[in-house]
C-alpha cells in the first residue's frame, strides 16, 4: 500500500509557496463554535470533526506536493488556454495546478456549478502513485462529510465555514480573490489517473444529459403558487394546469451541466483497447517511452450552446416545457 507520510517526509521544499507542505495546520478560532464543541458535544462528534479537519489538511498538503512535482517534471503536457490566460502569461502547468488545488467557491459562483478543466499530463510512476493516494483520501473525506451531514448537520455547517477560511496563504498564492466557502464537490472529486499509456485520446462535450422527476399536478400547483402569482405568465400556467386531472403525470426536467468526455485508445494488451470517462480535471497518464503525448483533438474550451444530438423518435416527454417557470413537461400520449 502506498504510504503518504513517506512522500511527505521525502518531498523537496517548495519554492512557489511560503508554507511548508508538512506544517499546514487548521486551528479553530476562539469562537462560540469551539466553545460549543468543547462543552456540549460528545466525544464522538469531537473525534469526527478532528479527523475531518486533519484529513482536509493532509489532502491540501498532498495536492500541493503533487503540483510541485508536476511543475518540476520535464515530461510533456497539454492544457488548452484561453486568450485571456495567454495574455496573463499563465502556463499550462500553472493552470492545471490551479484546478487541482481549487477547493473553494468564488463569490457569485452558482452553488451547482463545478469548475472544470481538461487536458493531458504525462507523469512518472511516483506521481501516479501519489495521485492515486490522493484519490483515496478524497473518497474517505467524502464519506466522513456525508456521515457528519447526516448525523450532525449544524456542526457540519459550522465546520464548513471554518474549513473554507483555512489555508489563506495557499489561496493567496493561487491569486484568487473573493473566496468564501469550501466547495465540497470540487474538493472530493477524483483526479483522472491512467496507469497505462494511451496512443490516442478524443475529447468531446456531452450535453444531452438531463434529470427527469415525475411529479403530480398538485405538486406543480404548489410550486407555481410559491412564485409571484400576480404575474400574468404565472396565472396563465396555473390556468393551463387547472385543465388537467389530479392524477395526470407530469415530468420536471433539469438539464445537466455539460460534461467533457474522454475516449482513450490503447495498443498494449494489458487491458481493454478502449476506455471512456467523464473528466473535470486534466488526465494524468503513464508517460510513453519516447516521451510523446498521445494524439488528441483540440475541442473548444466551452461547451457548444446549441443542441448537437438529434431528438430521439421514441422520446416519451414533449420537447418544449408545458410550465416553463418550473421546467415541467407533459408526457407524450
Amino acid at each position: 500500500m502506498f504510504n503518504v507520510p513517506t512522500i511527505l517526509a521525502t518531498a523537496a521544499p517548495r519554492p512557489f509557496i511560503s508554507i511548508p507542505p508538512t506544517h499546514v495546520d487548521f486551528d479553530f478560532p476562539k469562537s462560540s463554535f469551539k466553545r460549543n464543541l468543547l462543552k456540549g458535544m460528545d466525544n464522538g462528534i469531537n473525534m469526527s470533526i478532528s479527523e475531518l479537519t486533519d484529513r482536509f489538511n493532509q489532502l491540501v498538503n498532498d495536492v500541493e506536493i503533487l503540483c510541485y512535482r508536476i511543475r518540476q517534471s520535464e515530461l510533456p503536457i497539454w492544457i488548452p488556454l484561453s486568450e485571456e490566460e495567454h495574455a496573463r502569461g499563465i502556463s499550462e502547468k500553472e493552470k492545471a495546478c490551479q484546478y487541482f488545488q481549487d477547493f473553494w467557491y468564488q463569490d457569485g459562483q452558482d452553488g451547482r456549478e463545478t469548475k472544470s478543466c481538461f487536458g493531458l499530463i504525462a507523469v512518472e510512476g511516483h506521481i501516479l502513485e501519489l495521485a492515486l493516494a490522493i484519490n483515496e483520501q478524497k473518497e474517505a473525506f467524502k464519506q466522513q462529510i456525508k456521515a457528519l451531514q447526516k448525523d450532525h448537520k449544524e456542526s457540519w455547517l459550522d465546520l464548513r465555514g471554518q474549513l473554507g477560511r483555512s489555508h489563506p496563504k495557499l489561496r493567496e498564492q493561487l491569486r484568487y480573490s473573493g473566496l468564501s466557502r469550501l466547495h465540497i464537490k470540487q474538493t472530493w472529486r477524483h483526479i483522472p489517473v491512467i496507469e497505462r499509456t494511451p496512443v490516442r485520446v478524443g475529447f468531446n462535450w456531452y450535453q444531452s444529459g438531463r434529470s427527469i422527476q415525475k411529479i403530480t399536478v398538485k405538486h406543480a400547483q404548489e410550486a407555481l403558487l410559491k412564485m409571484d402569482t400576480t404575474s400574468d405568465h404565472i396565472q396563465t400556467q396555473l390556468n393551463q394546469l387547472n385543465q388537467f386531472a389530479e392524477h395526470e403525470p407530469l415530468a420536471k426536467v433539469q438539464l445537466l451541466a455539460p460534461t467533457m468526455r474522454a475516449n482513450l485508445f490503447y495498443e498494449d494488451a494489458s487491458g481493454p483497447l478502449r476506455q471512456a470517462m467523464n473528466v473535470s480535471l486534466p488526465i494524468l497518464f503513464k508517460a510513453s517511452d519516447d516521451g510523446a503525448l498521445p494524439a488528441h483533438n483540440d475541442p473548444t474550451l466551452e461547451a457548444p450552446t446549441e443542441r448537437q444530438r438529434k431528438v430521439r423518435s421514441d422520446r416519451k416527454i414533449e420537447e418544449e416545457p408545458f410550465l416553463p417557470s418550473i421546467r415541467v413537461h407533459r408526457y407524450i400520449k
